[in-house]
């Protein structure tokens, strides 16, 4: 199981940050970003153990609107836990 604030690894060996996780019509989405590139992100579904890269313009905006809020409602929470 994924969850927030753990180190995923993709294929390429790249290091990402799960920096959001939020669940929309029965589907689990995610927000990593590169741990040694902050400008380096993915937004995908995950699925059965493995991240498939969202691609839809439409889903994205509404994904990213949603991952947003939840690091303004569990931002703090996770700095304290990792202080």
């Amino acid at each position: 199981m994924l969850e927030q604030g753990e180190t995923w690894t993709m294929e390429n060996d790249q290091r990402y940050t799960v920096a959001s996780i939020v669940e929309e019509n029965d589907k689990k989405y995610v927000y990593l970003l590169n741990r040694d590139d902050y400008k380096d992100y993915i937004i995908g579904e995950y699925v059965e153990d493995e991240v498939v890269f969202v691609e839809d313009p439409g889903l994205i905006s509404h994904l990213v609107l949603k991952f947003n809020k939840d690091l303004k409602e569990n931002l703090p929470r996770m700095l304290l836990e990792n202080m």
